[in-house]
């Protein structure tokens, strides 16, 4: 296993970001679009009672019936900027996100403007193993500092060029 997904120790602050409220609220603004979308796609989806996964998704497929998968939703509001998708793989020092051994959703939805990439986790997860040392990839902080998020960043540039992943526009 690489670098990147060696384990962190740092620990949650209780006392969070004041833009956390306003963080949390744009991610679950974004969250109530990939539903819409996923709807609009024929495909049933919801948000789940426990907290496990984002999102529950049911996908019509024919002659099967419904395929169950997991997604999970993020927003990223520096993308646009910056040209690079954050994608997490550690939070309150554990593995979230693309980490394998997070909790692993089938798909990844991740905001950028107007747009959604779509791609299986583990899709993701072997781009950045086998690709992230071109880019210069590097293992960096993000999100609420306090809560020891981190990630490594990939290029807007390589993800739209990702075989097997979506740039949906919303």
């Amino acid at each position: 296993m690489s670098e990147m997904y060696k384990h962190q120790t740092q620990r949650r602050d209780p006392n969070r970001n004041p833009d956390w409220k306003y963080k949390l609220a744009a991610g679950e603004a974004f969250e109530g679009r990939v539903i819409n979308w996923l709807t609009k796609e024929g495909h049933e989806a919801f948000k789940p009672i426990e907290n496990t996964y984002d999102l529950h998704i049911n996908i019509r497929v024919p002659l099967y019936g419904a395929l169950h998968l997991t997604g999970e939703c993020k927003w990223d509001i520096m993308a646009e900027q910056t040209r690079n998708l954050a994608v997490q793989t550690f939070d309150n020092g554990k593995p979230s996100g693309i980490h394998p051994d997070g909790p692993n959703p089938e798909l990844w939805f991740h905001g950028v403007g107007k747009e959604m990439w779509v791609a299986r986790t583990r899709l993701i997860q072997n781009l950045v193993e086998m690709h992230r040392t071109t880019w210069g990839g590097q293992t960096v902080p993000m999100g609420n500092k306090s809560e020891g998020a981190q990630g490594v960043l990939i290029p807007i540039s390589v993800a739209k060029k990702a075989v097997g992943t979506d740039w949906v526009t919303l």
